[in-house]
């Protein structure tokens, strides 16, 4: 019979770890962490509240919130990007009380599963909850515009992360004039000998200005919105 499933696996080269995520049709959330390269270990997996009459998108909410916590950590390494597949390991059912002694084991037959059936090649995760939602027979939320920060981060987000996590810097390209440098202790801004560095209501305060000066560049150029 098998078991339908969304997940991903997300590593971080600067602590050679990974964590893997998985949501099956019954709203269960399994998941495993290791050392990059090596078998990782499965955790107890959580079940849905009982009784809970829509525990699919309650457990998505939160995979979503872990995608994005691990990011946020430098787990920005995508070793499975996210990607819904029919395994053929059939899950273990799920006790009408799953809690106590009747709470679900760890499955990492599983887990392994769907590493092998997961494609390569990048993939967002709303679009594989998306297609999880459609395989099992339920309406995918409406996609929304999302507020910064809480969508899928993009590939060059993902890279400056992954550089700020390994105690690199990022900087503006070589030039005489105003330059930037950013790291993981701070902002710090360069004009000509002098130099400056923000503390993080400034930086802040200038994130907000810089992106509010891209989107009206982005409204008053011809065509714009």
């Amino acid at each position: 019979m098998g078991t339908m499933v969304v997940g991903f696996r997300l590593g971080s080269d600067a602590k050679g770890r990974q964590a893997t995520l998985v949501l099956t049709q019954a709203g269960v959330l399994h998941q495993s962490t290791g050392v990059l390269g090596m078998a990782p270990r499965s955790s107890k997996p959580h079940a849905p509240i009982n009784p809970d009459p829509h525990p699919v998108p309650r457990q998505a909410a939160e995979l979503r919130k872990v995608y994005h916590v691990l990011i946020g950590r430098g787990f920005t390494r995508e070793l499975i990007a996210p990607a819904c597949v029919r395994l053929e390991t059939d899950e273990y059912p799920l006790h009408d009380k799953p809690y106590g002694p009747h709470a679900p084991r760890p499955h990492p037959e599983l887990l392994a599963d769907f590493t092998g059936a997961a494609p390569a090649g990048h993939g967002s995760l709303e679009d594989a909850l998306a297609a999880f939602y459609t395989a099992i027979g339920l309406t995918p939320r409406p996609r929304t515009a999302v507020p910064p920060g809480t969508g899928r981060v993009p590939a060059r987000v993902r890279q400056a992360l992954h550089t700020l996590a390994e105690g690199g810097a990022l900087t503006s390209a070589p030039r005489s004039g105003p330059a930037w440098a950013i790291t993981g202790r701070g902002v710090r801004l360069h004009v000509g000998t002098a130099s400056r560095t923000l503390d993080p209501r400034e930086a802040a305060d200038l994130q907000a200005a810089l992106t509010a000066w891209l989107h009206h560049q982005q409204s008053t150029r011809p065509g714009g919105t």
